[in-house]
């Protein structure tokens, strides 16, 4: 009996000992196939914009909408009467309302010459509260906001072709030249008497090309 007892007692220590490296190859196996998951999600994942590299895009489009200058105003690119810098986003708007009611063909305000329906889309998508001030800061913000509504995300990540994303621009900014289709050189809204294309449609493939994803 005691010779059948340690018998049994060893076949069950050898099960037992080959269950556990079972079970610890179970493991080890689905820890791998978890890094490997891991690292396929992290390479595929979409990747954001560097913020230092849309400067040069930001600069160029502020030069043609305002000649750089935040306090810019639809026909007064020069303006310094007018401190929309230290008004709050709110005021702005106010002011837009009664530019236009004026007989302004158009509100466009800032560095970017952000017009009030695109102001008003701006504060409902980026949760901004109308009481903070119109500054430098908040300016460029919204222009990267802006940019990114047109596709830079998709850019960088090589899902949007150079020339398309900058044709997307154009819709934006109207001194931006549209890139593709005939005249290409020609603003999205030539012809309506208001805007004309200031930058040439190389430059603007040049500052879209700065853009790099974030590292």
């Amino acid at each position: 009996m005691g010779a059948q007892f340690q018998k049994k007692l060893f076949r069950k220590i050898t099960r037992w000992r080959k269950s556990k490296k079972l079970r610890l190859y179970a493991l080890l196996g689905l820890a791998s196939v978890g890094v490997i998951s891991y690292a396929i999600y992290m390479n595929n994942k979409p990747r954001d914009v560097d913020p230092a590299s849309y400067k040069p895009l930001l600069e160029l489009i502020a030069q043609a909408e305002s000649n750089d200058n935040y306090n810019a105003h639809f026909g007064n690119s020069a303006n310094t009467d007018v401190e929309f810098t230290a008004m709050t986003i709110e005021e702005v708007q106010q002011w837009q309302r009664e530019f236009v009611a004026q007989g302004s063909p158009s509100s466009a305000v800032g560095r970017y010459q952000i017009i009030d329906t695109t102001l008003s889309e701006l504060i409902a998508t980026q949760d901004i509260d109308p009481a903070q001030t119109f500054d430098e800061p908040t300016q460029d913000k919204f222009a990267i906001a802006l940019l990114e509504r047109r596709g830079s995300v998709e850019y960088v990540n090589q899902e949007l072709p150079t020339e398309q994303f900058a044709a997307n621009l154009a819709m934006e900014w109207a001194a931006l030249p549209k890139v593709i289709g005939d005249n290409g050189d020609a603003s999205y809204y030539a012809g309506d008497g208001l805007n004309y294309a200031l930058v040439d449609k190389e430059d603007i493939l040049e500052a879209v090309q700065q853009l790099r994803p974030l590292q």
